[in-house]
């Protein structure tokens, strides 16, 4: 259970920022849950004097809606449309209003019962030695039974005709007291007060409650009985710990009881999971289809932390994104002889999480997955040093390292490789990916090990990126998908070869001295295109001959290439006299470096050819750029 304790101790690291309201990765509220507490969506503020009068309500906004709220064990972790369980201090209507089904649609026969227990223990908190005055003002107001009445008359819900709220059963109430005796300055809304927070778990550690022998501490402490839900997200009903199947076949015929099988803290159980939900809400990685990066934290869920809570590279980034931290850590700038700005900015962001990280401790690596509704799967569990986590991540994007078109629409580029989603929505297409959520799951657990413990490329995953590549009529020419399919192709070749045990050093600039077949065979085919696409109208935007011989001249280059030639010998006429000179000169040049046996070779060609027709498009193509940049 090193996990377990792990969690634990992240709990206890972060205990200064416990209860604290934090911005989130994507400027949502996040929050390291204070113990014996959860989270819901709140619909409406009530505000209250400190005399228990009812002042105002307001309609919660959106973005505001996530509530911090004190629960029990049972409504937090077996409250269902069957199974009542009361929430001690904010609650929906149909628990906290007496006079619910005088409005309700529909009669719930068990809303005596629920208002019952709401009342009991809110009263009990109120009465022990842990109590508060908001509590106290909460509970006097809750008694006058008047909460629906109340809101009716702000505006906040509207019965139809027959004065019914259809919308009643779905409205949860948070409060707010206002009063003169502020507790050190405390704020008056209930879920902002850290004061309240203190109160309520001093009063549920007052309370008696069923001890044993906790198998992580090894101590005899208070148990818990049961385990919290939401841990990848707010709607999550899928546990990650449960032993409480007394009638099925979870521990029956080796144990007795549930406490035999297994047993932990009701305190310790609150700080694991805690730990564990602000983990993946801070940093952790959800892959999942997903159109846009807010969306609720489903299937698929991996979380990577340092044991010390140092900042570490997300596995799953760009390494443009990568790159963007450079200056956490410094302003220095090597140079490097492929793409030198974006290499350097990328090592120097790395070398700064290097200073930054203590290798005396761990990092650790989680993946979670949902078998079922109720059930939530640990996948993965395993743990590097932190130094040999960070050289992976290096290794992977230096292994991979070419010129790439960022993930937006425009033509920005960078040096590197693409993040892991985008990669399979490279290969499989984004409509795919995105309706597809087994397919893209797979894909990640197949790939991820190859990013955080430098293992080698799947063979097939590759083969799947050339053929990709290999096919530039099947992309829209309009957008740059296939330019950036073909990047992705020649990255995973460029780390097959070095995996393989290639000396040569396979880069972005162009490799004058390969006399690899497949490598040349490609460079000929990047030479045609060129010629061609020179001869383009300015918006002519339609694919050369090149491209659409591609996937043949892959399969069989030296036929193929024969009647690529003849089709550009008329765009060669086209050009200026030095450029037609030059190119005639350079088809030559590559022709020569191949002997008679390769050229006359009409077996399909390996992945290489990618590289060579990459690197001499490159190629081709700064000489225009710099051509462009000395005439002006």
């Amino acid at each position: 259970m090193n996990w377990i304790r792990e969690l634990l101790n992240v709990y206890e690291l972060k205990s200064d920022i416990v209860g604290i309201e934090q911005k989130g990765r994507f400027g949502e509220r996040l929050v390291l849950l204070p113990q014996y507490h959860s989270t819901q969506v709140a619909t409406v503020t009530v505000v209250l004097s400190g005399s228990g009068d009812f002042l105002r309500a307001t309609r919660v906004a959106k973005d505001d809606a996530v509530t911090v709220i004190p629960v029990t064990e049972d409504s937090a972790c077996a409250r269902t449309s069957t199974h009542i369980a009361a929430h001690p201090l904010c609650d929906k209507l149909e628990y906290i209003a007496a006079d619910y089904n005088i409005y309700a649609p529909k009669i719930d026969k068990n809303s005596s019962e629920k208002h019952r227990q709401y009342l009991e223990g809110i009263k009990d908190w109120y009465e022990s030695e842990h109590s508060h005055e908001k509590v106290r003002a909460i509970y006097e107001y809750i008694k006058k039974g008047c909460i629906i009445s109340d809101l009716i008359q702000s505006g906040i819900l509207v019965p139809d005709e027959s004065g019914k709220i259809k919308s009643v059963k779905e409205e949860f109430v948070r409060f707010s007291v206002e009063t003169d005796w502020r507790i050190d300055s405390s704020a008056p809304e209930c879920w902002l007060d850290s004061t309240l927070r203190d109160s309520y778990i001093g009063y549920v550690n007052s309370k008696s409650a069923t001890t044993g022998f906790s198998y992580l501490s090894g101590e005899v402490v208070p148990l818990s009985r049961l385990q919290p839900k939401k841990i990848r997200y707010d709607g999550d009903s899928a546990k990650l710990i449960s032993s409480n199947d007394s009638g099925g076949f979870t521990y029956r015929g080796r144990f007795s009881t549930a406490e035999e099988a297994f047993a932990i803290g009701y305190e310790e159980s609150q700080k694991i999971h805690n730990a564990l939900k602000w983990l993946i809400r801070n940093q952790g990685s959800v892959e999942v289809k997903s159109r846009d990066k807010r969306d609720e934290f489903k299937g698929l869920c991996v979380v990577v932390w340092e044991s010390a809570m140092k900042p570490l590279p997300d596995y799953g980034s760009s390494t443009e994104e990568i790159s963007s931290v450079k200056d956490m850590f410094t302003e220095e700038e090597e140079h490097y002889d492929t793409d030198p700005a974006s290499a350097a900015r990328f090592n120097s962001a790395m070398e700064g999480y290097m200073k930054a990280a203590d290798f005396s401790f761990k990092t650790l690596i989680m993946a979670f997955n949902a078998a079922t509704q109720g059930r939530l799967s640990v996948i993965e569990a395993s743990e590097l040093s932190t130094s040999e986590y960070l050289e992976n991540i290096k290794k992977w994007h230096n292994g991979c390292g070419l010129v790439h078109y960022s993930s937006d629409k425009g033509t920005r580029r960078f040096y590197g490789v693409p993040g892991l989603k985008d990669i399979a929505g490279i290969l499989y297409g984004q409509e795919k990916i995105n309706g597809d959520e087994k397919l893209l799951q797979s894909f990640c657990n197949r790939l991820r090990p190859c990013i955080i413990y430098g293992r080698r490329l799947p063979a097939d995953i590759v083969n799947l990126a050339v053929n990709r590549a290999s096919s530039p009529t099947s992309f829209d020419p309009k957008s740059n998908e296939w330019e950036r399919a073909l990047s992705l192709a020649c990255s995973f070749i460029k780390k097959k070869e070095t995996e393989n045990g290639s000396k040569e050093e396979w880069k972005v600039s162009l490799n004058t001295e390969s006399t690899d077949r497949s490598y040349l065979f490609g460079r000929l085919l990047a030479v045609a295109d060129r010629i061609e696409y020179l001869t383009y109208d300015k918006d002519e935007d339609r694919l050369t001959n090149a491209m659409r011989y591609m996937n043949t001249f892959s399969r069989q280059p030296m036929k193929t290439w024969a009647n690529i030639h003849d089709r550009i010998i008329p765009y060669l006429q086209k050009l200026k006299v030095g450029q037609r000179i030059y190119y005639e000169r350079l088809i030559g040049e590559i022709t020569e470096k191949m002997s008679e046996k390769d050229f006359a070779d009409n077996s399909p060609l390996s992945g290489l050819y990618l590289l060579g027709f990459y690197n001499q498009s490159y190629d081709l193509r700064s000489k225009k750029e710099q051509e462009e940049n000395e005439d002006e």
